[in-house]
């Protein structure tokens, strides 16, 4: 059995109560063997509370949604990169999620751990998917979610994973990996939503080109 320290990022759709529930069915396989679970319909912060207070303290809507936008994509960012170990994609549906595609990319830029798990028939290509998404978890699916935690055992003391941080994004990472540090741990310490406004708020302020 993995130590609890081994961390997994679930990624995949969470739009209606089937694909919510699938994604919880992922998530316990992995906990019941041993793994920790990021589940971001389960352990994210609804961030989109922030607006109501960013609104409230003189931002537009239009510039508090921009700051919402960067704060989504750096907690995604941090948790994809600097705090999980390995990443399990749900790639169920007419076409995988955009938004599991784009966290299994960035988790293969940095060679963490992917494990991409599919039931769904449906394919792009005479019976293929496609190779732009399958080449991210080496060409090979799981289909089982049972299986999921084995494969993922024996992926995990893979010596040949190596660093393949692109050193051309290495300070736009920086930047977000340092905003959804700050974000994580707020939500870590249960701080108030109004806390991570003032987190946005200085991101705003730090940016400077949003707008007012």
């Amino acid at each position: 059995m993995p130590d609890a320290s081994v961390r997994v990022y679930c990624a995949g759709p969470l739009f209606n109560k089937k694909e919510k529930e699938e994604m919880q069915e992922l998530a316990c396989a992995l906990e019941d063997q041993g793994f920790e679970v990021f589940l971001p319909q389960r352990d994210g912060l609804e961030l989109t509370r922030c607006v109501d207070t960013l609104v409230k303290a003189g931002t537009s809507r239009e510039v508090a949604g921009k700051l919402l936008s960067r704060a989504i994509f750096a907690l995604d960012v941090y948790q994809v990169i600097e705090r999980c170990d390995a990443i399990v994609a749900n790639l169920n549906g007419r076409v995988p999620d955009e938004g599991a595609v784009s966290e299994a990319a960035m988790a293969w830029c940095c060679g963490k751990t992917l494990i991409g798990y599919k039931s769904d028939m449906r394919s792009v290509f005479l019976g293929q998917d496609n190779p732009l998404v399958t080449g991210l978890f080496n060409f090979t699916l799981v289909s089982e979610i049972e299986d999921i935690p084995v494969r993922l055992r024996e992926m995990l003391p893979n010596p040949t994973l190596v660093d393949r941080k692109a050193e051309a994004r290495k300070e736009e990472m920086r930047e977000h990996l340092e905003l959804g540090g700050k974000i994580w741990k707020a939500m870590e310490a249960k701080e108030s939503i109004d806390n991570v406004a003032k987190l946005l708020l200085s991101e705003k302020n730090r940016v400077g080109n949003l707008g007012t």
